[in-house]
């Protein structure tokens, strides 16, 4: 990964959306626990009382309890189950209730068993200690107002606050999400949608690791876009990340029209959400006491991800949209911010499986079954298999021929990478288009060698991979060298394909000024071709840039 990170603190600062944990408070034993027991009341949801936290009203709204299946501990003064409590806290001048917090209260003490079957109850740690275990699932609150909102509350129930003060090392965090509002020509034409960088995301969402991507574009254009990754493919876009994370755009299920600009809900929100989905049953790598942290890296993941799309993250940018929980600011602590390496790694995607494919060892069986494999996702490897024409034995010979780029799981075949795939699937439609033999293309084999030197080991050159990589054909050997790139593409494109091309000239036997005279052919995408137009002129790229200044 290449480019200059640079540390910002003008940087905009996420709303908490949802805080989902499992808490313990074990400072005072079971006296936690035994309060609530004490204090509580089915009716309290219907009392026209409030409290106030922060400067905000707050009431019950809800207010039930249950029969647990913890058997009472030996120091109870009763047999049987144990009854656990869930209130609703909310702000009461909000009318969506999405301002506070649900908290359910339940005992917590060491080798706590089921009441029915005597068995030690499971999804709680054996050795657990005497504590009140409170479950937290809160709306638009941060964790300090969470804790601040649950010691009010205790307070209002005649119950001590300081019993919710310092939570257990055990406490974990199994639900956290952040988000800003972002108006919505900004998110439909650059975070989500065609092109955006959630589609760009979305490369990396799929074969290596574990990632998903889901979107609904059928009723208006980015109604909701998601790209959510593991914590190794999350590494390679941003080497700090530790956290499996999904990074959404959307709007409300019912959208509102475009004669409603002034509403908040008109407009998008971008979040980045924790996705516990990727992580073994029962495991929950981010502690309570990790909550800043991870909020940090969230804000990472937001910031670079809008980097990447063209958006201006500054707090007092135009593109953030006030609503009633989330008010643009700026963050407490600056962000790292990186340059996008996605190009960078979809170019090195790309040129791995191109080498890999060039080799002699590829078969014409193994291509069609790469060929069958890029249309769609994971699939079965019979389906693979009929739809190349082959046996199932071709299918995982194939796949072990390409360990690099394929990967079976449970029968299922899939490329590594979604730009794998849309390589195979490229050069697929060369082959096609051209009607060329596609094997010798990419292998080169021996009857129809490279015209550029190999290596003495017989190994293709890094300028011979350079031409298998971006299709360019070789017309001539003699000076000065005949080239030509069928494909159309930008002049900022051809810029790029030959300056590699010279870094890779400078790596291969044929001496730099051999290729830098050469001269090439190629359609821009307007459809016209350019002639004979020389690679280096007056020490420029077909005198178009300098030589030594970077092509972006």
């Amino acid at each position: 990964m290449t480019g200059v990170v640079t540390s910002i603190e003008d940087v905009i600062d996420l709303q908490p959306h949802r805080i989902g944990a499992h808490t313990i408070f074990d400072e005072a034993g079971l006296s936690p626990y035994w309060a609530m027991v004490s204090q509580y009341e089915p009716d309290l949801d219907e009392r026209e009382e409030t409290f106030t936290f922060d400067g905000v009203e707050y009431e019950i709204t809800r207010s039930n309890h249950w029969e647990g299946k913890i058997e009472s501990p030996p120091s109870a003064t009763f047999d049987g189950a144990m009854n656990e409590y869930k209130l609703g806290v909310y702000a009461s001048d909000d009318p969506h209730n999405e301002l506070g917090a649900d908290f359910t209260f339940r005992p917590g003490f060491p080798k706590a068993c089921h009441v029915e079957t005597g068995d030690l109850i499971s999804g709680m740690p054996t050795e657990c200690p005497e504590s009140v275990r409170v479950q937290v699932e809160s709306t638009n609150l941060s964790q300090f107002e969470v804790l601040g909102l649950l010691q009010s509350l205790a307070s209002y129930l005649s119950i001590d606050a300081g019993y919710f003060v310092e939570a257990h090392e055990w406490s974990r965090i199994y639900a956290l999400e952040l988000y800003g509002r972002i108006e919505r020509d900004t998110a439909t034409g650059k975070v989500a949608g065609k092109g955006g960088v959630l589609e760009h995301l979305s490369q990396f969402s799929n074969g290596r690791g574990r990632g998903e991507h889901h979107w609904d574009h059928e009723e208006i254009k980015a109604h909701y876009e998601a790209v959510a990754l593991s914590p190794d493919n999350w590494k390679r876009l941003l080497p700090d990340q530790t956290l499996a994370k999904g990074l959404k755009c959307y709007q409300p299920k019912w959208v509102r029209s475009k004669t409603s600009s002034d509403d908040p809900l008109y407009h998008h929100k971008i979040e980045c959400q924790y996705w516990a989905d990727y992580y073994p049953s029962g495991e929950t790598p981010i502690q309570w006491t990790g909550y800043d942290t991870a909020v940090a890296e969230f804000r990472e993941t937001v910031v670079n991800a809008l980097h990447w799309a063209g958006v201006d993250f500054s707090p007092d940018s135009d593109v953030w949209i006030e609503d009633p929980y989330f008010e643009p600011g700026q963050a407490d602590d600056a962000i790292d911010v990186r340059p996008n390496p996605m190009p960078d790694l979809e170019q090195q995607t790309r040129a791995d499986a191109a080498d890999q494919l060039a080799g002699p060892e590829t078969s014409e069986g193994a291509w069609d079954v790469l060929v069958a494999m890029t249309d769609g996702g994971g699939r079965h490897y019979q389906e693979v298999a009929d739809e190349a024409g082959k046996s199932a034995s071709t299918v995982y010979r194939a796949a072990e021929r390409f360990a690099d780029i394929i990967e079976v799981d449970n029968g299922m075949v899939r490329f590594r990478d979604g730009v794998v795939r849309d390589q195979i699937e490229e050069i697929a439609e060369r082959w096609q288009a051209t009607k060329d033999t596609t094997m010798d293309s990419l292998k080169r084999v021996a009857d129809r060698a490279s015209p550029f030197s190999r290596r003495e080991d017989g190994e293709p050159s890094a300028l011979e991979r350079w031409a298998n990589r971006h299709g360019i054909v070789v017309h001539s050997t003699t000076d000065p060298l005949k080239m030509e790139l069928k494909r159309p593409v930008s002049l900022q494109e051809i810029l790029k394909i030959l300056r590699s091309g010279l870094e890779a000239a400078e790596a291969s036997p044929l001496t730099t000024d051999r290729f830098e005279n050469a001269l090439i052919d190629w359609t821009g995408l307007d459809g016209d071709v350019r002639k004979d137009r020389r690679v280096v002129n007056n020490e420029r790229f077909l005198g178009k840039h300098n030589v030594d200044r970077p092509i972006w």
